[in-house]
């Protein structure tokens, strides 16, 4: 018995779809992690004495008095998370799609199971996870765990939104172009589709990190209600998308990439199993 003959072209399907979203995510994780930590470090070093002086000045110095190993530290935790969600994601959306053709709901759907299976890494910038959640619990109260919670929820359309842009600009690229997807129209499409995406649903990603916000200000708003009122009557429309380009600049490589790598992994597994 042949490899290919180990399971139905369906079963095969699924095996693709899930092995090129975990490869996917492993991928995105490793190349972009170091920019995060980087970013961090020069956010925490701000407005402390040995501040950075830029983003550049913040690598070169890690790089020269820690070496390169310090830019993936504490990496692990991001790569299991990110990893797993992308597998599991990308195989219910593509059965989902291919079964059903409900792009959105299910886009929804996983964007939602997503959210709670993800580890919350920027609640705080503390030592380790199980120091962040005692600090949170024990300043705050268990109820602060769930803060922000109602705008995280609307915030997972942002995968639905993503895919279904993703996927219309893939068939307008293949319908009036070439049917063949090549490396850069896709980096480009991801990124483009991401940050319609994050466009979208930059709001509630706004009004999620104010009731998240701790210190003198964690009692400001009293929901995610009060919270939009407020943030549209002291600082108007535009204050919902405060910060905005910023976070394009942020989200656009990991679309970018996330599809590219989808792509050329699922590619490359379709062509040794499914002779596609």
């Amino acid at each position: 018995m042949t490899l290919k003959e180990m399971l139905a072209e369906d079963q095969w399907r699924s095996v693709i779809h899930t092995t090129a979203g975990l490869g996917a995510g492993a991928v995105s994780t490793v190349l972009l992690y170091p920019l995060d930590l980087v970013k961090v470090r020069y956010q925490v070093h701000e407005k402390s004495a040995h501040a950075y002086r830029s983003l550049g000045h913040a690598f070169r110095s890690i790089v020269a008095e820690e070496g390169v190993r310090a830019l993936f530290r504490g990496m692990s935790p991001a790569l299991y998370g990110a990893t797993l969600s992308w597998g599991i994601y990308m195989l219910v959306y593509q059965n989902a799609k291919e079964r059903y053709a409900r792009m959105a709901d299910e886009g929804w759907i996983q964007g939602s199971w997503q959210h709670f299976f993800s580890v919350q890494s920027n609640k705080r910038l503390q030592a380790s996870v199980t120091d962040a959640f005692r600090r949170i619990v024990a300043e705050e109260g268990v109820s602060a765990l769930y803060k922000g919670m109602i705008p995280a929820l609307f915030l997972t359309t942002n995968g639905a939104i993503k895919f279904v842009a993703y996927e219309r600009l893939k068939g307008l690229y293949q319908a009036h172009w070439s049917p063949e997807m090549d490396m850069i129209p896709t980096l480009v499409m991801g990124a483009v589709a991401q940050s319609i995406a994050s466009t979208a649903t930059y709001p509630y990603q706004v009004i999620k990190a104010r009731l998240q916000q701790g210190g003198p200000s964690a009692n400001k708003y009293t929901g995610t209600w009060d919270c939009t009122l407020k943030i549209i009557r002291h600082e108007g429309y535009i204050g919902l998308f405060k910060g905005l380009s910023a976070n394009i600049l942020k989200v656009m490589p990991t679309g970018a990439i996330i599809f590219a790598a989808y792509e050329q992994i699922q590619s490359t597994m379709k062509a040794m199993l499914l002779d596609e």
